[in-house]
């Protein structure tokens, strides 16, 4: 747990001009990427060059940078990340945030001394999981966005390393790390920094009787802002407070960052009345420079549903102006009776009831027949220069103030405001070179001599006053002197030139000083990765079955296929008499698992808790579980990790395998040539999905909530989202914690290229809404593939055609993302 005085304030960097923005503003730390292995890859992002001038430009200033390396990444990619990382590392970057596990073992290997964050992408959202980060020495995690104030400080104050979490910007609809929306649907992985953002599109939702719920942006959160309870943020124990925003506007940095920095600092400062020391000013900057139908506290609070969503418009909306009093189709002009003042320069936009709306930047205002810059709120203007279908009753919004960026630009464009106290002393002595010593008040000094010696003067002799004159003219510099002492001799004279010339080599070298101590040694090469060199242990010569359930509510028989393995959803044992059927399945199945969802938090902790003995000694095989904080509580049994780990390179499963996990299903996101060339670990197994529908989304929004409200608690009805194309992905409603899993509306079909998948032990098979009857038909055909493919296709002509007739997809297997 962190003292208050050490809470961080961390802003985004997506581009030179948002980092001079961050910093220049008030933050203590900035988080940027480097153009690959970042999780915003659309950003502007920073060239090698950028980053190390960030670097010193920030360290200058006491600001810490991190770099976002929160990718998945390839084997054949770990070695050039490496490279890129080594370079920065000497350069002096003050952590590394990452998703990948085996990125993270490597980091660990080759720059010990580095500090590791959890990037939120880890999707760390309990205690047991950040303990295991301890275990893997990390320095700091990045707490999932769904949980409670109550959970950050549990977690906080029973952990040795910091927490970070997010106080304002953008919220993800899904568990960050868990959505394979974007990548399944088109291609662009939001785990590879590529995320299309499908959640801000329109959806249907249907019942399963086809009825429609509900149409609108049914997936876009608004932003999260928590300026109101920014004190009990920081009474939670938290380290770091983090603005969202790389792939935003430099104005909004530089204004999101002032605004948090004032009130931070009035926390810091022991201010007694918060709440109502937050002024309505501020909250209208934050609000005009980006919002989505205005703020959420997200689920720090616990309260989610219909207040947490953007129905109406995915993007920014920026501030109410009016409603449309009438409009010239002649002279395309809007009227309206103003709510805010609206000036020159400003982005209105007119909501039409269309996807499009009309807008414009105002180059023209009419008020009382006259042409003016600005009008006051209470005033009737109108605007010209607005196409569209417009009518009377029309909202009309101003998406931008031209004031506010002014204001914002004017901070990282103009004279720099941030400036660093520093002292001085400067020594003239007769016929001596000048001295000029500066030092700052974390430890670094720099001297600098004179080319010249003082000589007598002729007509006018140096003062005190002109030398201090002189040498407060820090003009550009990062410093501002606090203090200055003069040491003279009378009637000496110097040139005001050679003054100049110390200050400014002496300041040059205040800020070497403080930029060089971050610099480490260069690593001479980066080789011999931690898990190169491990033999190829053995080799399955033909693959297993595992067959994943997802329904919990079936008799012993469903569950009975010709599998090697079949996975039981733990909620199954909520009733205690099901136990019994384990013994059942297990003389018709050679192996038992039972599946822990990604997500363990709230009842799902407790189920675990209360059923984990009994189900052990039921005799289970062992454990499937998507989240590694299960590992502690789970002993003594074999536990396989799930889809959800992100298993996406070697040195993730040497990871995995060290923990202690006898194996891992691999991201649905690797193509053959990956999963080809992951090596082989003895007694670790790996597993690949072939069949069934991929989870797209685990989410903490319940849509059924959202839309109809949901007073007698969660209900599993059959739902389904459709897209602007007319596809339907089913969603399952999960009544334990009130948790949703959104799947692909095609099921993921392997066959054809199925011999092709080498080295893998277990061929998965996932079940969510087929007929039992499809699903021992689809067990046994895949069954007859192992054994020989070519008949097997032939012989499941008919049952192939049926699935791909209700619509497949091959995955990445191919192309990969």
């Amino acid at each position: 747990m962190q003292e208050k005085s050490n809470v961080e304030l961390l802003a985004p960097c997506g581009s030179w001009q948002s980092f001079l923005a961050a910093v220049e503003n008030g933050a203590d730390a900035v988080y940027l990427g480097g153009k690959d292995f970042s999780a915003r890859q659309l950003a502007a992002n920073f060239d090698k060059d950028k980053l190390i001038q960030s670097i010193k430009y920030a360290h200058i200033r006491n600001v810490n940078v991190y770099l976002t390396m929160n990718t998945l990444i390839s084997d054949k990619e770990l070695k050039s990340a490496l490279e890129f990382l080594n370079e920065v590392y000497y350069a002096g970057i003050d952590g590394v945030i990452v998703q990948d596990l085996g990125f993270a073992r490597e980091v660990k290997k080759f720059f010990p001394k580095l500090h590791l964050h959890g990037s939120t992408q880890m999707t760390i959202s309990s205690l047991e999981a950040v303990k295991v980060l301890e275990d893997l020495d990390f320095n700091r995690v990045v707490l999932a966005r769904e949980l409670s104030l109550g959970e950050i400080a549990n977690i906080s104050k029973n952990t040795t390393i910091e927490t970070e979490v997010f106080v304002h910007g953008a919220l993800c609809i899904s568990y960050s790390g868990q959505c394979l929306m974007s990548s399944v649907i088109g291609g662009r992985s939001g785990n590879r920094g590529k995320c299309a953002q499908p959640c801000r599109l329109m959806y249907q939702l249907f019942d399963e009787n086809e009825k429609v719920l509900e149409k609108s942006y049914l997936l876009s959160p608004k932003d999260l802002c928590s300026l109101y309870i920014l004190n009990e943020m920081v009474d939670t124990g938290v380290k770091s407070l983090k603005i969202e925003g790389r792939m935003k506007s430099p104005e909004y940095v530089a204004v999101a960052v002032r605004v948090y920095r004032k009130y931070l600092n009035k926390i810091l400062e022991g201010e007694k009345n918060y709440k109502e020391c937050v002024d309505k000013n501020d909250m209208k900057d934050l609000t005009q420079i980006f919002n989505r139908g205005g703020f959420t506290q997200g689920h720090l609070k616990e309260k989610t549903g219909k207040s947490m969503m953007c129905f109406e418009k995915p993007k920014n909306w920026g501030i109410y102006l009016g409603d449309v009093i009438s409009y010239d189709r002649h002279l395309k002009a809007v009227t309206l009776k103003l709510k805010e003042e609206l000036s020159i320069g400003d982005g209105i936009e007119v909501w039409n009831g269309e996807d499009k709306s009309p807008g414009t930047v105002v180059t023209l205002i009419k008020s009382k027949k006259r042409n003016v810059r600005n009008c006051k709120a209470g005033e009737v203007a109108s605007i010209a220069d607005i196409k569209g279908k417009i009518s009377k009753g029309d909202k009309v919004y101003k998406t931008s103030s031209s004031e506010l960026n002014r204001r914002a630009t004017e901070t990282f464009t103009g004279k720099l405001i941030k400036k660093i106290p520093i002292e001085g002393e400067i020594d003239i002595f007769y016929k001596e070179p000048a001295v000029f010593t500066v030092k700052d008040y974390s430890g670094n000094k720099f001297t600098e001599k004179s080319t010249k010696t003082a000589e007598r003067a002729i007509n006018r002799s140096l003062t005190k006053e002109r030398i201090i004159e002189q040498a407060e003219k820090t003009g550009g510099t990062p410093f501002e002197f606090k203090k200055i002492n003069i040491n003279l001799h009378e009637n000496v004279s110097l040139p005001v030139s050679e003054i100049n010339r110390l200050r400014r080599k002496v300041l040059e070298g205040l800020e070497t000083c403080r930029a060089d101590k971050y610099k480490r040694v260069l690593l001479k090469k980066i080789d011999n990765l931690s898990c190169e060199g491990e033999e190829k242990a053995y080799k399955y010569k033909s693959s297993g079955i595992a067959v994943y359930f997802y329904k919990s509510d079936k008799d012993a028989n469903y569950y009975c296929v010709d599998a090697d393995r079949v996975y039981l959803p733990i909620k199954m044992f909520r009733d205690e008499k099901k136990l019994k059927m384990i013994s059942y399945i297990k003389k018709r199945v050679p192996e038992v698992f039972i599946s822990i969802p990604p997500i363990i938090r709230g009842n799902y902790q407790k189920l675990l808790k209360s059923r984990l003995d009994s189900i052990v000694d039921s005799g289970v095989d062992g454990f499937l579980t998507g989240n590694i904080g299960a590992l502690k509580r789970i002993e003594n049994i074999k536990v396989i990790g799930d889809y959800s780990l992100n298993v996406f390179n070697s040195s993730s499963i040497c990871t995995l395998k060290e923990l202690g996990f006898s194996g891992a299903t691999l991201s649905y996101e690797m193509n053959l040539n990956q999963i080809k060339n992951l090596r082989d670990l003895k007694d670790f197994q790996k597993e690949v999905l072939v069949y069934g529908r991929i989870p797209v989304m685990t989410s903490q929004h319940c849509s059924l909530n959202a839309v109809k409200g949901c007073k007698s608690g969660c209900r599993e009805e059959k739902l389904y989202l459709k897209d602007r194309k007319g596809m339907n992905f089913p969603v399952m409603l999960d009544n334990i914690d009130c948790r949703t899993t959104i799947f692909n509306s095609k099921v993921l079909l392997c066959t054809e290229n199925i011999d092709k998948i080498e080295s893998i032990d277990m061929l998965r098979l996932s079940f969510t809404d087929e007929e039992p009857s499809d699903i021992k038909s689809i067990v046994n055909m895949y069954r007859d593939i192992i054994k020989n493919k070519d008949s097997a296709l032939s012989k499941n002509e008919s049952l192939i055609k049926k699935i791909k007739e209700n619509g497949f997809t091959k995955g990445h297997f191919l192309k990969g993302v």
